[in-house]
């Protein structure tokens, strides 16, 4: 039997072969495809470890599209500076559904951060106001980056304003992340950041509300990125109460994402979620109804994304003959 091969890749392969562009286009199919019933995806599993101040989580999925089934191993561990490492690194494996043989192992770390970008942009496709110009980030890490660039590629972004909780990083995201025609500004308070933006991403790792009622726009949309464990929350629960709430899948957010604090404390009930978005996405449900209702995204992060994202990265991989192939099964 001739030997078979497993195409490796690492985190400067991946930046060759994925952009938060192609990452949209895929991202969007995803969802659509989970939203006609043509995507296995079971929960996702944590791994917590209390005494390392982190956590694990492993997640499979498998969608038709992209004949492909991809298992995320990504970890989350915020103390890692202190290490010289990232917070959330992750690696990605991609198996042939028919047989199973492993046909990758990539960086999952910036593939990651690009399909959340990209599952933020196709939300706000279907859920912010089309005119919408006016981008507020609560947060300016890695993933508040990729929410703006995803964001740009949707919209004709005119003003961005930028917080986070170290000023420095704030003024050090608006020389990074500056665009022409554009107009960025470091935001002093929460508040000044968010009143009057047509559209909020919040990507902190808050435990305690930062984003209050009052000061959301009417017709406002907004990504709630940051939450992705239970206990985390960045939206004061009132925002819920008074919005058209999406989730990108329902055991998960329930779980982990935005709305778990307020529906463990009786909030906020399950039943006043609108829709996931791979519903909206495939025409089974409507987003946007009006210009003056008030959208939030719940995004947890889905295995569906990375097995978008992955199969992006090893078609494109194949087609630039990029990466290393070693024998490993």
């Amino acid at each position: 039997m001739p030997e078979r091969k497993t195409l490796i890749l690492g985190r400067k392969d991946v930046a060759k072969l994925v952009d938060v562009k192609g990452a949209i286009k895929v991202v969007e199919t995803a969802f659509r495809e989970y939203g006609l019933g043509r995507a296995r995806m079971p929960p996702k599993i944590y791994l917590d470890l209390k005494e390392f101040s982190g956590d694990f989580r492993a997640m499979p999925s498998y969608v038709r599209k992209f004949n492909l089934c991809t298992l995320k191993w990504v970890n989350a561990h915020p103390k890692n500076a202190a290490f010289g490492l990232p917070a959330v690194m992750a690696i990605i494996i991609v198996s042939d559904p028919k047989t199973g043989f492993p046909l990758a192992v990539m960086d999952g770390t910036l593939a990651t951060s690009l399909r959340t970008g990209a599952g933020g942009a196709v939300a706000a496709k279907f859920l912010a106001r089309k005119n919408s110009r006016v981008v507020a980030l609560v947060g300016c890490g890695a993933q508040a980056r990729t929410q703006l660039a995803g964001l740009r590629e949707i919209f004709k972004v005119r003003r961005v304003r930028v917080w986070g909780h170290q000023p420095a990083l704030a003024k050090k995201f608006i020389r990074d992340m500056s665009k022409k025609g554009e107009t960025m500004t470091a935001a002093a308070t929460v508040r000044e950041c968010v009143e009057g933006a047509d559209i909020v991403v919040t990507t902190t790792p808050s435990r305690r509300p930062l984003v209050r009622t009052a000061w959301i726009k009417e017709g406002a949309h907004i990504n709630a990125i940051g939450a992705d464990a239970p206990g985390k929350q960045e939206l004061d629960p009132k925002i819920l109460g008074m919005s058209t709430v999406v989730v990108d899948d329902l055991a998960q957010a329930s779980h982990s994402g935005e709305i778990n604090v307020p529906v463990t404390r009786g909030m906020f009930k399950l039943q006043d979620i609108h829709a996931t978005l791979g519903e909206i996405v495939a025409g089974r449900k409507k987003g946007r109804t009006s210009e003056r209702e008030v959208t939030v995204f719940d995004s947890t992060g889905l295995a569906i994304q990375d097995t978008a994202v992955a199969s992006l990265i090893y078609k494109a991989a194949l087609k630039k003959k990029i990466g290393r192939w070693m024998a490993i099964v």
